[in-house]
């Protein structure tokens, strides 16, 4: 079979599509940091260039073209480093040194370029037929480059891996060893073709007198459809094990988080609830028995008692969202509504207008609870300190992807953007949401009141 015949041109073509449509899953596994996945696609991508580069300018024997065989030399140059920077990159370490040397042959390449830009049709057309009948001593040496930075990177990555110590003790440990496992498979796998591929070169070269040319247009693409269709099924493999690794470890880090909440649950409420329950009945007492003090003294016993409900009543918040990892809805509506019928009792002068509505008891993150109701407790308590609100309105609505949440007041308000913005406790709400990756928006003018739209999603 001759290098120019038609079903060679098809070969390369088809090679190309499939090694592209080989890449593609694991450049499209967001669950991949971008620059691992951008690695192994461009290993295959360098591939994929180097048989366009054959197809558009060797097959035809395009003489016009042969400067641009020596300008894009340095994209087979990029497949040793990029190897290198898969597997370090892949075990969570950065290359910072010593991959630029890889392209020392693509700049004397680049220079062979501008050379025969300025050469006469006559020149270039001769060093096309040389090259294709494996004459070319620089493409050769340039080429032979290739594979010996191909080799050397590949040692240098197989001993990082080899080398790597991994912590037992750390929770994603079993992630990071199937990591180090396939990362050492994955060079081993490069390694081995290419010194065969090498192999193949010089007994097809030596005894056959078969041309590099043909061996780069007709078994090349044979060859690395081989090699990475077994590495794009070894990775799908290998990421099918993590993802399942990954789902253990989280399960055994969620369970471990719920212990240390229900520990910590424990002993607030065995020491600090013991101690602050004590203090309310002292307080309760004292204010029994003030009625014969002096009115000062009668306000701060009252202040007393008030201060130790009111800490009761957040550890008591404390505990309930510490005791799990996820909260149904009716409860989050009912600890909001416990909050609110609280905060009336202690101002007779205010009014709460609260509505909760949800289509399914949908159970959401104890984060996220937590959070939205911080807000709901800061916004409320800027109403009624700072304010001077005498209606609060309080309105959740919850769909099957997010929650709207609604706090107004008919206060004094304050000039958006203001410091007053910052002064009423607004920066923590901010803070809160933006942790919740959730969205706001909130208007207020003096004597207007003051408006806080919030959206948090949870799927």
């Amino acid at each position: 079979m001759h290098y120019q015949d038609p079903f060679v041109y098809y070969l390369n073509f088809s090679a190309a599509i499939i090694l592209f449509l080989l890449a593609l899953p694991t450049l499209l596994n967001k669950r991949e940091v971008f620059k691992v996945r951008l690695a192994y696609f461009m290993i295959f991508f360098s591939v994929i260039a180097t048989f366009f580069i054959n197809l558009f300018i060797f097959y035809p024997e395009n003489e016009k073209l042969v400067p641009v065989v020596f300008f894009t030399f340095f994209i087979p140059h990029l497949f040793a480093p990029l190897v290198y920077y898969y597997v370090k990159n892949l075990l969570g370490y950065n290359v910072t040194k010593g991959i630029y040397l890889s392209q020392i042959p693509s700049l004397f390449s680049f220079l062979f370029g501008i050379y025969y830009v300025f050469s006469g049709a006559y020149d270039n057309a001769v060093v096309i037929k040389q090259i294709n009948q494996g004459n070319f001593l620089v493409f050769n040496i340039i080429n032979l480059f290739t594979l010996i930075n191909t080799l050397i990177y590949c040692t240098k990555a197989w001993l990082f891996a080899s080398k790597l110590q991994l912590d037992s003790g750390d929770p994603f440990y079993h992630q990071t060893r199937i990591k180090k496992a396939w990362a050492k498979e994955f060079v081993a796998l490069i390694f081995i073709n290419v010194l065969l591929f090498l192999l193949i070169l010089i007994i097809s070269h030596s005894f056959f007198d078969i041309s590099q040319i043909s061996l780069d247009l007709i078994v090349m693409p044979v060859f690395m459809i081989f090699v990475y269709g077994l590495v794009a099924v070894r990775s799908a493999m290998m990421y099918k094990e993590f993802e399942h690794q990954f789902v253990l470890s989280r399960i055994g880090i969620q369970k471990t988080m719920q212990e240390q909440r229900l520990s910590i649950a424990r002993d607030l409420h065995d020491s600090l609830g013991a101690h602050l329950t004590l203090i309310s009945s002292v307080s309760d007492q004292l204010k029994v028995s003030a009625s014969g003090l002096e009115e000062d003294k009668k306000i701060r016993i009252d202040s007393l008692s008030e201060y130790t409900d009111n800490a009761l009543l957040e550890l008591r918040n404390a505990l309930w969202m510490l005791h799990t990892d996820e909260i149904q809805l009716s409860d989050f509506r009912n600890k909001v509504l416990n909050f609110i019928n609280a905060a009336g009792e202690a101002k007779d002068l205010i009014r709460f207008h609260f509505d909760c509505r949800y289509n399914n008891n949908e159970v959401i993150d104890s984060n996220i609870a937590v959070n939205v109701f911080r807000v709901i407790q800061e916004l409320t308590n800027n109403a009624i300190k700072y304010a001077e609100a005498t209606d609060i309105w309080i309105d959740i609505v919850c769909n099957d992807k997010c929650m709207d949440l609604l706090v107004k007041d008919n206060g004094k308000g304050f000039d958006d953007g203001s410091e007053g913005n910052e002064s009423y406790g607004i920066a923590g709400v901010k803070q809160r949401i933006q942790n919740l990756n959730g969205t706001y928006t909130m208007i207020s003018n003096k004597g207007e009141g003051t408006s806080f739209q919030i959206q948090v999603a949870w799927k």
